[in-house]
């Protein structure tokens, strides 16, 4: 074997052992600052907002795309959910905050029409989309936040 293709091979070794232990790393403080998560819920599904015109009924309408930060009631669950006009390449996450908003976990984003169902008891909450590399956060809540954001509390 050539001396430069050794060098490469080393050099990819390096780079994998360097950098694979901190993404099981990232993995795990995601899991654990975003609550437990889970696909299956109670069929009970509504959204934050919902029969609120005030919170337009909890929906946010943005570049063709119309998203709400989804509750499951019975075991309280909360998913962001881009309930129509969903393109591929679409991004959507739930921002979580324990003190009211001053600082959050992004739990995503993913690359489909919705999040994960997850625990947040006691936290508010924030759906987001990212469209066409453009990020926009939910305009509803029954809080408000800094700079005016606006959240839902649980």
């Amino acid at each position: 074997m050539k001396p430069s293709r050794r060098l490469a091979i080393a050099g990819s070794l390096l780079l994998a052992a360097t950098v694979a232990p901190f993404a099981g790393i990232q993995a795990a403080q995601a899991a654990v600052s975003c609550g437990s998560t889970t696909f299956t819920v109670d069929p009970l599904i509504t959204h934050k907002g919902a029969g609120t015109p005030s919170q337009n009924n909890g929906l946010t309408s943005f570049r063709g795309r119309v998203f709400q930060l989804r509750t499951e009631p019975t075991f309280d669950y909360s998913q962001g959910n881009i309930a129509s006009g969903y393109k591929s390449g679409d991004k959507v996450w739930i921002d979580v905050s324990e003190n009211q908003g001053q600082s959050w976990t992004q739990c995503g984003p993913y690359y489909r029409d919705r999040t994960y169902f997850s625990y947040h008891k006691g936290k508010w909450m924030r759906v987001c989309v990212n469209v066409d590399g453009i990020t926009q956060c939910a305009t509803n809540g029954n809080k408000t936040g800094p700079g005016g954001s606006k959240w839902w509390d649980d």
